[in-house]
Parts: C-alpha cells; structure tokens; sequence
C-alpha cells in the first residue's frame, strides 16, 4: 500500500458530520452553518489560498484532489437519500 502525506484526501471537511456555529475546516476549504434557535440562519464557505497553493505544489495533488471530490460526492449522494 502507498505512503501518502497525512493531509490526503482531507480538502473538504466531512460533510455528513458537522457542527453548527462553529468552523468545519479541511486542508483548504472550510464551511460554517450558524443556527439561532431552529432555523439556520448563514452559511459560509471559505478557501486558503496558502493552503490551495501548497495542494498544488504537492507530486499527489491529482490523485489527492480525486480521491477528495469522490468522498464528497459520496456525501453528497448520502445526504440527498
């Protein structure tokens, strides 16, 4: 089995499991739900572009950038069932 670097795959935070109020943060992207009593009030994404650029300078950024949309694809299609 490969060695990869402890950051692979970790881009996007999970999406399935995340906390209101508070940042979720992956490598580069993170996003927060803000709620006041039952209703979501905001949602905000957010990108490093430092981090973004350190992905890029990475020999597996294709195959770590790939195995990162194809979790969260997976997520996504679990969310919507």
């Amino acid at each position: 089995m490969a060695e990869h670097k402890e950051c692979y795959g970790t881009m996007f935070h999970d999406a399935l499991h995340f906390s209101t109020n508070q940042p979720m943060r992956g490598k580069v992207f993170s996003f927060e739900i803000d709620s006041t009593g039952l209703a979501r009030s905001d949602r905000r994404v957010k990108a490093s572009i430092e981090e973004w650029d350190d992905c890029l300078a990475c020999d597996e950024f294709d195959h770590c950038y790939k195995f990162s949309m194809a979790g969260l694809l997976l997520q996504t299609a679990i969310e919507k069932e």
